[in-house]
């Protein structure tokens, strides 16, 4: 070895021989010396995957202030500053710090959250070094190292495995094969896949049966483990389509608002010098419209925006956790609700990981098993039987009752209840047919006391077949179970048609015909057997007592469907998202899976296996993606290349998955979901979400809330620019127009970009009145925010709150701006245009829905903030020569504002009511056709 690497030419040690192995690792049969140990561990370092160094707590809340919104605030603050608006620069610069201290909290929570998820602590194994066998920590492990194997353990580094005693692995994890691997310790072929390395054992992966001896090939981040989370670490994820809007919206507001600035500067400043202004007149002039120009960019800017947006997401944020659902980034929360394409992993995803017995057959006919656990039916033609009634049928038929003992003590499962219910110990088709004996009464535990065990043939790969010997009545019995296929020439005699007759080219043309039936459905199908054994038999002898069996009947076992599976893959089809799944296994499987809970439909029936996905360009496979319901036996660079194939195709792409090998794709994806009970720590590190229960169902309730949220997004979006849109004409036909005074200060609309339309934003945010969002196909990943017909809305409504603004601060003037209260006017513009927001509020809850229909008090929030921004209005205007503490002028100064008489607040109120009543006009007058109703 050199250098920390195995010379290429070495590195498939699976393709030597255990011997050579040995040797090409620089081991022995005794293991490496103590010596040897402490040198390879300076040279390998430590066996663990490198954790990414934790980003600093500073640069976390630094990210909060990464968004175009707040750029376009902090240049407003420093304006501010260089005219000598020191209160609005310090006000702009408090809410943005509040806001970052909220969405780094937020996020915080949730990577405490995720923290919480890790279970996999540091394990210890069994090693032999200097001949002697010691339990160390795994990480200690080198390449070289001698590794027992045994049930139950996590297999701690990549390992050639030298010596194999029914040993069987589960690598779904890895490769997503839900069958556990039977492994053996001879040499496979140079090329072989991850998938038919049968001499290999891989980091994450588990033993479920049997024991064996190893050889460490490869630690750390030179495992397969190591190698798919380098990859993940270099994968970078998308934005956000709430991400790309925001910038959008960004852009087009910071450039309509130096356009229009920097234009009427330009314009006053030419008019003055035309008029004759020179010298101070014209730098006065010059003030006196930079002034102006402030207040356009302070009012055409929702500084309210990124603050609520960090709550309405933070509130989605906790909703989903309700729903089992951690959300790593904020703004992936509103992903969800433009998704679509799910592309999801089938093992422990849409299945439950879980081999159960689904299907039996006894007497030639065929009953289908129904239910979970050990509490399910058996259905047959003449209804369904419990667990009581199959036991009293067993009683009446002999037949029956050796098949119900053989599925008991034909199998090294245990069941164990713990405190989620009935759980198994073992490999897993013997726990399912474990299930299904317990629920038949015939428990393991129970009948292996009652009839003990005399005697096993342990399952081997080339009988595929176990028999156990027990004493039965004072008499030996042996029961088989195994492939069916390689059954037939053992068996004599078969239970059928009411009687046990011989099995004869009629029968066996049967049960084969049964069998194929079962593999259609793909289920892995076992002969059940039995036999009295005459006296003298040798217990050792393999063939003679695996002999002249009666075949009593089939049992057909598959990893079922979660039983919420198909309810969500049905609201996915209804709400325009496209399932695939994407999964390890075999074809069969994939497909009846696809078919069982819905996601094979008409137009989606085409399986792609992982082969065929090889041999297919890049333009073969965009043809064909959209008609493809599963994709099966794929490597994880192939999953990667769905996923961006289909971003490439404009779908916005989420992937869920719980295994080694789906944290490439999940890092890719716009947003990735992972398992939080059963999935790896390297798929959760790599996702968007966690699901913590591992329901896919909830990924359906997420993607719900997700809608949900982006319609309260747009919502209070239509809200808060109707606001500026009105400030900004307000402005524009003020000074530039009609000549008049400026209506509003810059300070003015701050406080009500921030302080009065916030809580009525938050509000909106928590609206839950949407209609049915799941029968709507998803919105355009193009569309922008606002939308044409938000923005047609705005403008609607912003010319309404503006015609009112003006017309209250001219009346209050009394048309004469040269010797009127302007002061008095400007409060009454003010109040006002505040009180136009909080009656606007209203409308924005819903585009077609009249208010009286949602409910005037069914949003509660709403009502609240109503009051909160009521009670501050009274205090900025009624309030006005109260001091402010510390700083030594009066709210009126600060806010330019003044004290009115009760008798005009009256009119004002009757003024801004207008906003609803012309907007419920509008909502009667509209049709479907109007093109403000569409959404």
């Amino acid at each position: 070895m050199v250098g920390g690497q195995l010379p290429k030419e070495e590195k498939r040690v699976y393709a030597l021989p255990p011997d050579a192995s040995l040797d090409a690792l620089g081991s022995t049969k005794d293991g490496l010396s103590s010596p040897e140990v402490e040198k390879r561990r300076q040279e390998y370092g430590l066996n663990q995957l490198d954790e990414p160094e934790p980003t600093p707590a500073w640069l976390k809340f630094i990210a909060q202030f990464q968004d175009p919104m707040v750029y376009l605030l902090l240049a407003a603050s420093v304006i501010s500053v260089l005219i000598g608006e020191l209160g609005d620069s310090i006000f702009i610069w408090l809410v943005l710090t509040g806001n970052a201290f909220f969405g780094y909290w937020q996020e915080n929570q949730a990577e405490q959250a995720m923290e919480a998820l890790k279970k996999m602590s540091v394990s210890n194994c069994v090693v032999t070094r200097n001949g002697v066998e010691l339990n160390v920590s795994t990480v200690e492990l080198v390449p070289g190292d001698l590794v027992h194997l045994s049930s139950g353990q996590n297999v701690p580094a990549d390992v050639r495995i030298l010596e194999a005693y029914q040993l069987r692995i589960d690598e779904s994890s890895l490769t997503g094969e839900s069958k556990p691997i039977k492994k053996r310790a001879d040499v496979v072929d140079g090329g072989a896949l991850l998938h038919d390395r049968v001499n290999m054992g891989h980091m994450g992966s588990t033993v479920v049966a049997g024991r064996g001896i190893a050889v460490v090939a490869h630690t750390g981040m030179e495992t397969e483990l190591g190698h798919i989370a380098g990859g993940v670490s270099g994968t970078k994820t998308p934005k956000t389509p709430l991400e790309i809007k925001l910038e959008s919206l960004g852009r087009f507001l910071g450039t309509i608002a130096i356009v229009i600035a920097v234009a009427l500067v330009l314009f006053e400043l030419t008019f003055a010098w035309i008029e004759g202004a020179r010298g101070n007149e014209l730098r006065r002039a010059a003030f006196d419209q930079f002034l102006i120009a402030i207040a356009i960019f302070v009012a055409i800017v929702p500084e309210g925006l990124p603050i609520i947006l960090v709550i309405t997401l933070a509130l989605g944020m906790r909703n989903m956790a309700r729903h089992k659902a951690i959300i790593r980034r904020m703004k992936a929360v509103e992903t969800l609700g433009s998704t679509t394409v799910i592309c999801t992993d089938k093992t422990g995803t849409i299945t439950r990981n879980e081999m159960t017995v689904r299907r039996i057959c006894f007497d030639g006919e065929t009953w289908e098993v129904v239910g979970e656990g050990v509490h399910g039916k058996v259905k047959t033609s003449e209804g369904e039987f419990d667990g009581d009634q199959m036991r009293a049928l067993a009683l009446e038929d002999d037949d029956l009752r050796n098949f119900v003992r053989c599925t008991g003590l034909c199998n090294d499962a245990a069941l164990r209840r713990g405190s989620s219910g009935w759980e198994g110990i073992g490999d897993p088709t013997d726990i399912a047919v474990a299930v299904f004996a317990a629920r038949i009464g015939a428990t393991p535990e129970r009948v292996r006391e009652a009839r003990p065990r005399v005697h096993e043939l342990f399952f081997d790969s080339d009988r595929k077949r176990m028999s156990t010997i027990h004493l039965v009545d004072d008499t030996h019995w042996v029961f088989t179970k195994g492939a069916v296929s390689f059954m037939m020439d053992r068996i004599s005699h078969v239970r059928m048609g009411g009687s046990t007759t011989e099995f004869d080219k009629s029968a066996r043309e049967k049960i084969s015909e049964l069998e194929t039936s079962f593999a259609k459905d793909a289920l892995r199908v076992l002969g059940i057997c039995a036999r009295p054994l005459e006296d003298g038999e040798n217990f050792d002898n393999v063939d003679e007592i695996e002999s002249n069996l009666t075949l009593l009947g089939l049992i057909g076992i598959m990893d079922p469907p979660r039983k919420e599976a198909a309810d969500a893959v049905e609201r996915c089809n209804l709400a325009g998202i496209s399932v695939k799944m994407i999964t390890g296994d075999q074809e069969a499987t994939a497909r009846a899976i696809a078919q069982e809970v819905g996601i094979m439909r008409e137009g989606h029936e085409l399986v792609l296996t992982g082969a065929k996905l090889a041999e297919m360009g890049d333009d073969e496979l965009v043809d064909v993606i959209e008609d493809v319901a599963a994709f099966c036996r794929v490597t994880p660079e192939q999953k990667m290349r769905i996923v961006e194939q289909l971003q490439g195709m404009g779908h916005v792409v989420a992937m869920t998955g719980d295994g080694v090998n789906d944290a490439p794709a999940l890092a890719r994806a716009n947003i990735g979901i992972a398992m939080g009970t059963s999935g790896t720590d390297v798929a959760r590190d790599a996702a968007d979400m966690v699901l913590q229960d591992d329901n896919f169902a909830n990924i359906v309730q997420a993607v719900e809330e997700g809608r949900k949220i982006y319609t309260n997004i747009r919502n209070f979006a239509r809200y808060q620019i109707s606001t500026n849109v009105a400030a900004v004409a307000i402005i524009v036909l003020a000074t530039f127009v009609f000549q008049w005074p400026l209506p509003l200060t810059a300070t003015q609309i701050l406080v009500i970009n921030i302080l009065m339309d916030g809580p009525p934003a938050v509000a909106l945010g928590v609206e839950k009145r949407h209609g049915e969002v799941m029968k709507e196909p998803p919105r355009p990943s193009n569309e922008g925010l606002p939308t044409p017909n938000d923005m047609a809305l705005i403008s609607y409504l912003g010319a309404v709150m503006t015609v009112g603004t003006l017309a209250v601060f001219y009346v209050f003037a009394g048309g004469d701006f040269a010797t009127a209260n302007v002061s008095e006017a400007m409060t009454a513009a003010f109040a006002v245009f505040i009180l136009f927001q909080l009656f606007n509020v209203m409308n924005c809850r819903n585009t077609t829905r009249s208010i009286l229909s949602l409910g005037l008090f069914s949003n509660k929030a709403i009502n609240i903030s109503f009051l909160i921004c009521c009670f501050l209005l009274f205090i900025t205007v009624q309030g006005a020569n109260i001091p402010i503490p510390f700083v030594g002028i009066t709210i009126g100064d600060f806010l330019s504002t003044i004290p009115l008489s009760w008798d005009r607040w009256p009119i004002l109120i009757g003024v801004a009511i207008t906003v609803i009543l012309f907007e419920e006009l509008r909502k009667i007058w509209a049709t479907d056709d109007w093109l403000w109703t569409r959404k």
